[in-house]
């Protein structure tokens, strides 16, 4: 009983914090980059992420700070692989993977503009292939469109596509931050 107690008196507590969330951003952006231990021919890769920030009432109580939770996916064709058509195909042209991912964006002076950095967590998920995901951001922001370099790394228990147990994605990513 006691437990269920401390449960609602803990969910009570996150309700009133999160309606006291000052702002709340959808961030869409295109990500261009390379796998670069692959044992296939070095191709560029293009994809995207879409994601949803929270200014971080709970932990630090510092509104330039953002819980941040998203789904990125990216293509890495290799061989004859295009960029389209090898996304959903059942010939092995490409590397192609999804990534569900929760991250702390601690921001200078908030989202729209400033220096930013956000530490990211996940799984890569892709075809016979699964990771847990380690996928640092950083960048500046000018006017709700931020610059960043990001690396996705991935390290699983069976090969990948690529010929190795682990990837290392490192790329440049171009975001527009929408208030809502």
């Amino acid at each position: 009983m006691k437990k269920f107690i401390f449960l609602v008196v803990f969910c009570i507590i996150s309700f009133v914090n999160a309606q006291a969330q000052y702002d709340n951003y959808l961030r869409i952006s295109g990500d261009m980059g390379s796998i670069v231990n692959s044992q296939r021919d070095k191709k560029f890769g293009m994809g995207g992420n879409i994601s949803w920030m929270i200014t971080d009432n709970l932990l630090s109580l510092n509104s330039n700070n953002f819980v941040t939770l998203g789904l990125k996916a990216h293509n890495n064709p290799y061989g004859e692989g295009k960029f389209l058509s090898s996304i959903n195909n059942n010939k092995d042209d490409a590397f192609n993977y999804l990534l569900p991912f929760v991250g702390y964006r601690i921001t200078q002076k908030g989202v729209e503009n400033g220096f930013f950095i956000e530490p990211r967590i996940g799984v890569a998920i892709g075809p016979n292939y699964t990771a847990f995901a380690i996928a640092p951001l950083a960048g500046y922001a000018y006017n709700a469109v931020d610059f960043s370099l990001y690396c996705d790394m991935g390290f699983g228990n069976e090969e990948s596509p690529i010929g190795k147990k682990q990837f290392y994605n490192i790329g440049l990513s171009v975001a527009y931050n929408i208030k809502l």
